[in-house]
């Protein structure tokens, strides 16, 4: 079985409870290039964090991603994450992982997280089984300022300015799937363009996500701030759609 050179993980994780969740909102992407689909669930706490659950299960390419991503923000503009959670499948030729990492201390110039996790085929239900089983992965991993998963980005991209100097966003990306930091990367607002979504022709803000040695990802956003339509690496589509025509429970 081919093992990954991860990452982290947990030994028995707990996707985190969103009992305490206010003015949540879930938007779901249906993909135009297969079945599949990513939805975004954003909620706000009481204690003014911010709480982002990404689900994926769509093909790219030959390959079939089937994840969640939960990330816990120190504030409602997700760019300062405290704890991400991960579960789901990362390849075709490997089991599902589960992994929890957790930022432990920060400086100027980054922050360090504690990272633990597990092969899901190994946990069991039995929490006295479970307490003598030790991860498989575990490590400390030193993250520059200003990363954020890579998926957190279709949240932000719609609070962007839609201005050309001021909607000029830089980051660091986390690639939640291999916890590998892809440095200097951008989003850029193109302006105003009209674009077709599911056959109707709409006026929509355009941005430009670009990086070192990758291909570029568009964004189109409407006046509502709401994102209707992403094209990763220029040829992966999702556009904005209902719960039951992104799970296909619609015709």
């Amino acid at each position: 079985m081919k093992k990954v050179t991860l990452l982290v993980p947990i030994c028995a994780l707990v996707l985190f409870s969103f009992s305490d969740k206010k003015n949540t909102k879930t938007y779901w992407y249906k993909s135009v290039n297969n079945a599949g689909y990513i939805s975004v669930e954003k909620a706000e706490t009481p204690s003014n964090q911010s709480i982002l659950k990404t689900t994926i299960n769509a093909f790219f390419g030959k390959e079939k991603l089937n994840f969640s991503l939960a990330t816990t923000s120190d504030s409602h503009k997700l760019a300062n994450a405290s704890k991400i959670e991960f579960d789901g499948t990362i390849d075709s030729n490997i089991n599902p992982i589960v992994y929890s990492g957790e930022r432990v201390k920060s400086d100027k110039n980054g922050s360090f997280w504690s990272f633990t996790g597990d092969y899901k085929s190994d946990i069991t239900n039995d929490e006295e089984v479970n307490q003598f089983l030790k991860p498989h992965h575990k490590s400390m991993i030193r993250m520059p300022k200003h990363t954020i998963p890579s998926f957190n980005v279709w949240a932000i991209v719609p609070e962007l300015p839609f201005d050309k100097k001021e909607g000029t966003f830089r980051f660091h990306a986390l690639d939640e799937t291999k916890l590998y930091v892809k440095k200097n990367q951008t989003i850029s607002y193109l302006g105003k363009v009209s674009e077709d979504i599911n056959g109707t022709k709409e006026t929509l803000h355009k941005f430009i996500h670009q990086g070192v040695k990758m291909k570029a990802t568009h964004y189109w956003v409407n006046d509502n701030r709401e994102l209707v339509k992403i094209v990763l690496d220029g040829e992966f589509e999702f556009v904005l759609s209902t719960k039951e025509e992104a799970l296909g429970l619609r015709q």
